[in-house]
């Protein structure tokens, strides 16, 4: 077995030793060489490989190499020395020497389902294009409209127009669950050999009942996902596509809230963010506007309103200006601000009504409320999440050529990885307050915890949501919470 070199050094747990190196004395200097010493007890590597479907024959990979093996690639980048645990890794994504899909007979269908994010039209495109170019498929088709259009049957042969400039998905889009056994249906009437999935973590639990009913019907369509969200919500992964996207345009919504608080006297600027279960574009936006934000909210991050109003004063009377960014999620954590019963409030809107409340007369503020919602979602993806795309695309093509199915390719540790889909079902990513990345956005904006308890019950103070594993933190600062 052979470590993706990306996640190596998690094996090399302790300090590096240093030795002479050969014939350095003779020359008058002292050469050295670094040798790592890897403590074998201190982490077992479990490999976690995804389905593959059975075949008796195998062809060729019409596409070059360099082609990947045995390499995996671990699902954590570090550990604490000392440490002794079991550490997940997945099959490293990527061309293999053989195919069991003959190119030239393979039938290919693209489906992308849930929610509008940047990226849709170049994943889209690049899985074509790979399909096309590289393997020779016969036949690749794009399902209109999600799960719904693949239910009714509404495949095309896609064109070979170049889509990844634009924002949406060109094949259209649905919502809601299918019944699988009708999905595959579909499938066999329409001779697919290998089905691409583009979605969120509902679409993701459809994948999965689709690879159910097939494996129950013992039918050998592969089937391979691609995971998006703006969100990032993902679990397991570095970050999903579109992110970056989506990060740099709610930005310049912060940087609107800035000038608007600037230019007005006792300015308030408040920027609600897209996050319904999870806070890392709130985070992330504000992160990279440093010294402008002064305070974010997350769903992850308990609060309480007093707290946060007299921070906001004290910013208010010392700079005359004020920048709280929150994501839309918050408004969970409304019952515990604020004892409010269902139904749950817009947070955004009942911000602007306790501001209004507590600032009047003399301390009254030029309030500056900014919504981009759906803003963010709707762009085509930037250069650094189209060449995620990109590369996301051929490697699912890979795996599924290779007979790999029921997985998704998933960004990893700085390499790509086949992940199972049941390690990202009824699993969720959520900004881990307790990690690096939270630390340096409370660092950069000052704020201070404003979770507040009763004086009398100090154990009914709101709590911030748990990891599975708190001392586990991916690199966009997210960590893994499963769920039933």
């Amino acid at each position: 077995m052979r470590v993706s070199t990306a996640a190596a050094a998690v094996l090399s747990l302790s300090e590096a030793a240093w030795v002479p190196a050969r014939g350095g004395a003779a020359g008058g200097r002292l050469g050295v060489r670094r040798r790592s010493v890897v403590e074998e007890e201190a982490a077992t590597v479990q490999v976690v490989r995804p389905r593959r479907v059975g075949s008796e024959t195998w062809w060729a990979n019409p596409v070059r190499g360099p082609y990947v093996s045995d390499e995996v690639v671990l699902a954590r980048a570090s550990l604490s020395r000392g440490e002794a645990r079991v550490v997940e890794a997945y099959a490293r994504a990527g061309p293999r020497r053989e195919v069991s899909l003959e190119p030239s007979r393979a039938r290919c269908a693209i489906v992308t389902c849930g929610g509008l994010c940047p990226g849709l039209n170049a994943v889209v495109q690049e899985v074509a294009r790979c399909l096309r170019e590289q393997y020779g498929a016969r036949s690749v088709l794009g399902v209109e409209g999600g799960y719904a259009g693949l239910a009714a049957g509404r495949l095309r042969e896609l064109d070979s127009r170049l889509t990844y400039a634009t924002g949406g998905t060109a094949l259209g889009t649905s919502r809601g669950q299918q019944d699988p056994a009708r999905l595959v249906d579909a499938l066999e009437e329409a001779a697919i050999d290998a089905l691409f999935v583009v979605g969120g973590d509902g679409t993701l639990r459809g994948a999965s009942a689709i690879c159910r009913e097939l494996e129950s019907r013992a039918r050998r369509p592969r089937v391979v996902c691609l995971p998006k969200t703006i969100d990032n919500d993902i679990p397991v992964i570095d970050r999903s596509f579109g992110f970056d996207t989506a990060v740099a345009a709610a930005k310049s919504f912060i940087d609107v809230a800035v000038v608007e608080a600037t230019a007005f006297p006792r300015g308030l600027g408040l920027v609600r963010l897209m996050g319904r279960d999870a806070g890392f574009l709130a985070a992330h936006a504000a992160l990279a506007a440093p010294g402008d934000v002064d305070a974010v909210l997350v769903p992850e991050k308990a609060f309480a309103l007093d707290p946060l109003l007299d921070y906001l004063a004290g910013k208010l009377d010392a700079n005359d200006r004020a920048v709280l960014v929150v994501a839309e999620g918050v408004n969970a954590r409304l019952r515990d601000a604020d004892g409010l019963d269902e139904p749950l409030p817009d947070v955004g809107a009942w911000l602007c009504d306790r501001l209004a409340d507590r600032f009047t007369g003399d301390d009254k503020i030029s309030l500056k409320y900014l919504d981009p919602s759906y803003a963010v979602r709707a762009l085509p993806s930037n250069p650094a999440d189209t060449v995620l795309c990109a590369r996301l695309a051929a490697n699912a093509c890979h795996a599924a050529f290779h007979g790999f199915t029921d997985c998704a390719v998933c960004p990893l540790n700085g390499d790509f990885a086949l992940v199972p889909l049941h390690h990202l079902v009824n699993r969720t990513a959520i900004v881990n307050v307790a990690g690096q990345v939270w630390a340096d956005l409370v660092r950069s904006t000052g704020q201070p915890d404003f979770r507040a308890a009763p004086d009398d019950d100090p154990a009914a103070a709101q709590t911030d949501l748990e990891c599975d594993d708190r001392d586990f933190e991916t690199p966009s600062g997210g960590c893994v919470v499963t769920y039933e």
